[in-house]
Order: C-alpha cells, then sequence, then structure tokens
C-alpha cells in the first residue's frame, strides 16, 4: 500500500510541474449575409468571348494580334458608399509564362491587361472603387503569347482560353 502512494504522489508532483500555463483568448466570428452580391460583370458579349480571327504563328510577339474589350461592373443600391472591390480572373496559367492565360494549344498563351498592366491569372487583382448605384467600365486588352523555347513548334488550327471574371468584395 505504502509503494501505492509513493506512485501517486510520485506522479501528482510530476504533473504540477509539467502543466503548461494557458491564457485563453476568446474569438469572435461575423459576418453579414446578403441575398445576392451587389454587384455584376458584363462584357461587350455575355458571356465575354474575344476573338482573334487567324493569327500567323510567326507573328505572335505579344503586341501583334491585342484585341480590346470591355467589362462593366454595375452596383445596385445594397453595396455603401466608395467601397473598395478588386476585379481579377481565375484560369489555368501558361506553362512557360504565369502571367498567361493557358490556351488549347501547348506553348500559346493570352495576356490579359488593364491600363498597359499585365493581369494574372488567379493573382492580379485590378482595385476599383465603387457606390451603390454606380457603374463602372474597364477597358482591357488580350493579346497572344507563345513560349520562346525554340526547340517548342507552335501547331496550326484552333485555340481557345477560358477564364472566370470576378469581383471580390473586402
Amino acid at each position: 500500500m505504502m509503494q501505492l502512494n509513493k506512485r501517486a504522489l510520485i506522479l501528482a508532483v510530476s504533473m504540477l510541474f509539467n502543466a503548461s500555463l494557458v491564457q485563453a483568448v476568446p474569438m469572435t466570428f461575423g459576418g453579414t449575409l446578403i441575398g445576392n452580391p451587389p454587384c455584376d460583370i458584363t462584357g461587350d458579349d455575355d458571356p465575354v468571348s474575344v476573338k482573334f480571327g487567324d493569327v500567323g504563328i510567326s507573328r505572335i510577339d505579344g503586341v501583334n494580334y491585342a484585341q480590346p474589350f470591355t467589362l462593366t461592373i454595375t452596383c445596385g443600391a445594397d453595396l455603401g458608399n466608395s467601397v473598395a472591390l478588386f476585379m481579377g480572373y481565375d484560369g489555368m496559367n501558361a506553362d512557360f509564362d504565369d502571367r498567361a492565360l493557358q490556351t488549347s494549344r501547348q506553348g500559346l498563351g493570352i495576356l490579359l491587361s488593364y491600363n498597359g498592366t499585365v493581369i494574372k491569372p488567379d493573382n492580379g487583382d485590378i482595385p476599383v472603387t465603387m457606390s451603390s448605384h454606380g457603374v463602372m467600365t474597364l477597358p482591357l486588352v488580350a493579346v497572344p503569347v507563345k513560349d520562346s523555347n525554340p526547340a517548342l513548334v507552335l501547331l496550326e488550327g484552333p485555340f481557345n482560353a477560358t477564364g472566370t471574371v470576378e469581383i471580390r468584395y473586402p
């Protein structure tokens, strides 16, 4: 019996020395649920479709075949005043240039730019400030680019690329 009490005492003392001091901090999470996002994006066509037509493989240089188009952001009554939003797009990055959207042709990508600044897929947000009932038109340019690797040969044929334009709210 004495042996058991010694073990219990040793165990209790060792637990006291191993006990960590803990400080707890309460956390609170909250937000506002809205029925519909307060802003919509529309393009020249809905869905947005940019047609390059016939593109000469040897003339692809990131400048030739540039196609301007616009997106319009329209906000409803529920947004508020001077709200900082971000417009960006999701899509697969080209293997050879993470700033370009991958196309269905290996070695061919599409660069998207706003006011001369390239917007990267999944990582390039355009800051825009909007208010309730506001409308903003964003002039964008899409241009084909190709892999500079001389061992890669672009093959003739149709190509396409797909991305999803998003408005990110703060």
